[in-house]
């Protein structure tokens, strides 16, 4: 483990980025007739067209996607009578996307999208009487895939897909922690890694070692306390997670064989940052997005040192709601956010 307490170059935006140019804000609007778009489902390619999801206010997914060079909203609606109350993510299975979601009673569902065809279908709940909660990040892999959920005492759930679904209990860190936020899921080459952090402030990690979960912690600095998470992504084969301090400062923890390495790449200047939009992997490079307190986005990347750049905001003055980020392929990649009027904008 190697504390890196400062970045030297990347506190301030000094000097243009070249990705900067090439972003723009477009308003997608919302789906119109009084309805009102609330969180995020997750964003997905179906049929080759970038797709944001989201649920709206009366339990209702939603998508909104690109034709051509327009963009769309669809109704994917709900089970007959049951509402949706949380969505758990996307992952693809056998060529359909497939959105997960829960209901007010706790039960997953899933939702099938192979291109205009749309078919949901129960997986139900977890062998426990704890209800499911919120999602811990969902990964998809050679062929299968698995969505993971806290439930409302922090266990943690893993509900994969091989010709079905099956539920596994994965538990908790040691000691018991009733106050887990999720952080992310990734597909590590030994196997999928749940990243979550406790009412501590300290980062985990949770990965099944000859079918058995394993919890161990990030060897974070001494002294570090983490405030939110900043998101989870792979990148070359590495697991690279981010996460904000009281001080709004961005650190990246990345592992290196059996350590992981932490460095902290501040913020801004004159700037606090308070609102993570995710990462992403495009075209050979990482990038990490987040929002200031002005309602700045602010993007950072390994390439350039993690310097800081800015790209504005909406023309409604910044975003409440992170709605993901999508690598379309291509020269093709977004950045997706609700504004305090429900309205969704795409960056990129």
């Amino acid at each position: 483990m190697t504390d890196q307490p400062t970045a030297p170059n990347n506190p301030s935006a000094d000097g243009p980025d070249h990705d900067q140019d090439m972003l723009q804000w477009t308003k997608l609007g919302s789906p119109g007739g009084g309805v009102q778009i609330v969180s995020s489902g997750g964003t997905c390619l179906n049929g080759g067209n970038p797709n944001v999801l989201g649920l709206d206010n009366k339990g209702s997914l939603w998508s909104c996607w690109r034709n051509g060079s327009a963009w769309q909203w669809t109704s994917l609606g709900q089970p007959a009578g049951v509402p949706m109350t949380n969505c758990m993510g996307t992952v693809d299975i056998d060529g359909a996307t497939v959105v997960q979601t829960l209901d007010g009673q706790g039960n997953l569902w899933s939702c099938w999208l192979s291109n205009d065809v749309k078919q949901w279908a129960i997986v139900g709940p977890p062998p426990t009487t704890a209800r499911l909660l919120r999602s811990a990040g969902t990964v998809a892999s050679n062929g299968g895939a698995a969505v993971y959920i806290l439930d409302e005492k922090s266990i943690l759930w893993q509900c994969t897909y091989a010709n079905g679904w099956q539920w596994a209990n994965l538990g908790q860190p040691a000691g018991g922690d009733r106050g887990l936020e999720p952080v992310g899921a990734v597909a590590m080459p030994a196997g999928n890694t749940v990243f979550v952090l406790d009412v501590q402030g300290i980062l985990w990690a949770c990965s099944l070692q000859q079918g058995q979960p394993v919890w161990s912690t990030l060897s974070q600095p001494s002294g570090l306390q983490v405030g939110e998470s900043a998101g989870a992504i792979l990148v070359n084969g590495r697991a690279n997670v981010f996460a904000l301090d009281p001080k709004g400062n961005l650190w990246s923890c990345v592992q290196n064989a059996a350590a992981w390495q932490w460095t902290n790449l501040g913020q801004p200047a004159g700037t606090m940052l308070t609102l993570s939009l995710g990462p992403l992997d495009f075209l050979g490079d990482l990038y990490v997005f987040l929002q200031d307190s002005k309602g700045t986005l602010w993007f950072c990347k390994p390439s350039t040192s993690w310097r800081w750049a800015s790209v504005g905001q909406p023309g409604s003055g910044g975003l409440s709601v992170s709605m993901g980020t999508l690598n379309a392929g291509s020269d093709d990649a977004y950045v997706f956010g609700l504004d305090y009027t429900g309205t969704l904008w795409s960056c990129g």
